[in-house]
């Protein structure tokens, strides 16, 4: 649609481009929606200069250049019941607002020498998944993808950038070599010149992602080549020349250099590969006895297989180009010169797909049967993170996106104060799952000892009754202005939590501390749904009601129906001030900028359809005239 846009219906084409990118910035992750939103940047800019070389005036690319802008605005508007929500969340309610960020959080993940390599020998590198057959040896922790292309399409798309007529090759061509240089990320130095210039770079991690623009450019610039074999065919002089023949044969032979070497002299040439792009290989241990150097001679095997397959597969697909242009066979041999890349990828990629039993991991087994049976709202700590797919609530999460208010509590990053018993008993952690063969002090939560409620042969489940409740009623408070000193006294400090409610403000009426409050008062869950909670109450005089589940913005707190004001209490969890004689608190979830969100997407989504529906109208009654006339 944006190269559409630049030839006839410019208005409709930047407007279904403009949908087409809004379905793009839903999709699962937003950074390669946003690697996306580069190249349809940079693709942009190049149709801008071609246009401004052919009319030598600005003027024609002030259209085109603003319909390009309109384009991402509507896809950023038909995307706004996700984009919106989720982007003010990470900027401003998630960890990643304040610590992830930063150079090394923005190298990290990258790719580096041995990946590169790999584009031509995809065992290089090596992975670390199950069932790859080879060894990761390379500068991150650990590897579970490749991004080869593969070595025939890799092969035919370079000779596409040689051989293919069209101008666009050369904007294919640098793209790919944007994305691999950005892949590359703190391996190199130009990574810096993204970090500076580029908005969000900070932020993003795994630069390796953006790969896929890569594929995505090696796979044009091997269909242009293919093009162009089969345009020169039919013409009568003679196609290519010395260049075109040089290159044909070059490649292959060299492929035949590399696994000729790897298998005569592959450690030595490890060696020296480590010694010049990997330095630390053979001091950096994975384990005792074991460098990263010893795991590349392990992975030898693999690589010697992969350099005698890279250098077949492209001796076959230069053979099936020189049959064809000689005219020795016709189109089949390029259905063949296709079906290789399909064929190697088949090779490869099975290697990273296993069958796996869901029931192994979520079946239900004797831990979740316990919990099933355990009344309440309660947490668990444990770390099997399956639980909560049974409906059991855990104390720490996994995706690394929650709360910053609850993660300062746990400690930041790895959640050190995961262990941390005032923290266990005020959210409510009242089992522990541990290996039978772990030991834990009696009263290692409080002063009422911890008991095993159930052995389950090879895991143990600990109950603990120092907890508190999920909702419970205070008539103390203290504020604190400082959150550094809020957090400080959660964790470390003297006072009782299950007394004295720690606020960030005053909570808006009265409520003062009587050692003769009436013993009858207690609040309870009479309903826990996902976005709804309702407290019961007795209530004989104004108080506070705690509940310890994450306090955030969109939910709403209503008194017998009234409205009222929403605290955050200990850091991290909601409280609310009721008065005397209060019956019932309900907690609803009601995000009003979803709501926003969700209006913006229907109503640019209608938009778009009735620019859709009139251009239908107008095609229809052009093609009219011409229809009576015929």
């Amino acid at each position: 649609f944006l190269d559409r846009m630049f030839q006839r219906r410019a208005f409709l084409n930047a407007s279904l481009l403009g949908l087409v990118l809004g379905v793009v910035i839903v999709s699962p992750h937003p950074q390669m929606s946003y690697f996306t939103l580069w190249a349809v940047a940079l693709y942009t800019l190049y149709r801008l200069y071609l246009l401004f070389r052919e009319r030598k005036q600005v003027l024609p690319l002030v259209r085109p250049a603003l319909l390009s802008v309109y384009a991402v605005v509507i896809g950023l508007l038909i995307s706004a019941i996700q984009f919106y929500p989720g982007y003010i969340y990470t900027s401003d309610f998630s960890p990643r607002a304040d610590t992830k960020k930063g150079w090394s959080w923005a190298t990290s993940w990258s790719m580096h020498a041995e990946e590169a390599f790999s584009l031509v020998i995809p065992e290089f590198s090596g992975t670390s998944s199950k069932n790859t057959r080879t060894y990761y040896w390379g500068k991150n922790s650990f590897k579970d993808n490749s991004e080869s292309v593969g070595v025939v399409a890799f092969f035919v798309g370079l000779l596409g950038l040689l051989i293919s007529r069209r101008r666009v090759r050369w904007f294919m061509g640098g793209l790919a070599l944007f994305a691999l240089l950005y892949a590359l990320g703190g391996s190199t130095p130009v990574f810096q010149i993204f970090y500076f210039l580029i908005p969000k770079v900070k932020a993003l991690r795994a630069p390796s992602m953006i790969m896929f623009l890569f594929s995505f450019s090696v796979a044009m610039l091997a269909g242009m080549a293919v093009q162009r074999l089969i345009d020169a065919r039919s013409e009568s002089r003679s196609f290519g020349g010395r260049r075109f023949h040089y290159f044909l044969w070059v490649w292959p032979a060299a492929m035949l250099v590399l696994a000729l070497l790897f298998g005569v002299a592959g450690r030595s040439i490890l060696s020296a590969w480590a010694s010049i792009f990997h330095s630390q290989a053979a001091t950096t241990y994975i384990q005792q006895g074991v460098t990263r150097l010893d795991v590349a001679y392990r992975n030898l095997p693999a690589i010697q297989s992969g350099a005698w397959l890279a250098f077949l597969f492209t001796a076959v697909a230069a053979l099936l180009i020189w049959l064809y242009m000689n005219r020795k066979a016709g189109m089949v041999l390029l259905v063949g010169l296709t079906a290789l890349p399909v064929l190697d990828g088949v090779r490869f990629d099975s290697r990273f797909i296993s069958t796996f039993d869901q029931d192994q991991m979520w079946a239900p087994n004797p831990v979740t049967e316990f919990f099933r049976q355990q009344p309440g709202q309660y947490r668990v700590m444990s770390q099997m993170r399956t639980l909560p797919f049974h409906g059991v609530q855990l104390v720490t999460g996994y995706h690394g996106n929650q709360l910053r208010w609850y993660d300062e509590l746990l400690g930041g990053p790895g959640a050190p104060g995961k262990s941390n018993p005032r923290l266990l008993n005020l959210v409510g952690t009242r089992y522990l799952v541990i290996p039978s063969d772990q030991q834990i002090s009696p009263t290692a939560l409080g002063r009422i000892p911890l008991a095993v409620a159930a052995d389950l042969g090879s895991m143990q489940i600990i109950e603990n009754d120092n907890a508190f409740p999920r909702v419970f009623l205070a008539d103390e408070y203290r504020v604190f202005t400082d959150r550094g000193e809020l957090v400080d006294e959660v964790i470390r400090g003297s006072l009782d939590l299950r007394r004295v409610v720690c606020l960030e403000r005053e909570p808006g009426i009265s409520v003062v501390a009587d050692s003769l409050y009436d013993v009858s008062d207690s609040a309870w869950i009479v309903d826990y749904a996902i976005d709804s909670v309702v407290v019961g109450l007795v209530c004989s005089r104004n108080q506070l009601l705690v509940l310890t589940d994450n306090y955030y913005d969109a939910w709403q707190v209503t008194i017998d129906g009234a409205p009222a004001e929403l605290l955050r209490s200990y850091g991290s969890f909601r409280a609310v001030a009721v008065p005397a004689g209060s019956r019932q608190v309900l907690f609803n979830y009601d995000s009003q900028r979803y709501k926003t969100g969700r209006l913006v997407t229907g109503l640019t989504l209608m938009y778009v359809l009735v620019i859709i529906g009139v251009n239908l109208v107008r095609s229809k009654s052009r093609r009219k005239p011409e229809d009576s006339k015929d």
